[in-house]
């Protein structure tokens, strides 16, 4: 019998407890979690609406690309949204020095509530590679 599919939202979990620790590990985890739930979040949205990646360019920004060239506000706010949260998992994930990461993962955090929200309330079919603005 194959295993049941994944809960993403199982890594906004652990990002929550995470981010509830002092270690700087943790909290770097908790960043990168959260980002990586978002981004699961919209890719299953978008391949609902027959998004597809290509090779030769990362998905994330295939993605983000698709969230942000959609003539929906929403999908656009969505696209401002993740790019922050991408450049701050980034920062947590690459970078030897992170200032203040205590007080970035509550923010963070909380980017990532408005996210989901704002997904919730998005039409089904947004966004969609058919209506992407040139």
């Amino acid at each position: 019998m194959p295993a049941a599919p994944f809960d993403w939202s199982e890594y906004l979990r652990l990002a929550g407890e995470l981010g509830r620790r002092a270690d700087e590990a943790s909290l770097r985890s908790a960043i990168s979690r959260a980002y990586y739930y978002v981004y699961h979040l919209a890719m299953a949205r978008a391949e609902a609406n027959s998004f597809k990646p290509v090779g030769g360019e990362g998905t994330h920004t295939q993605l983000w690309r698709l969230f942000s060239m959609s003539p929906e506000p929403d999908c656009q706010r969505l696209a401002r949204i993740a790019r922050r949260l991408k450049a701050q998992r980034e920062r947590a994930d690459y970078e030897n020095y992170f200032a203040r990461v205590v007080e970035e993962v509550p923010a963070l955090l909380e980017d990532v509530q408005e996210f989901v929200g704002l997904l919730a309330r998005l039409h089904p079919r947004h966004p969609s590679p058919s209506s992407m603005r040139q």
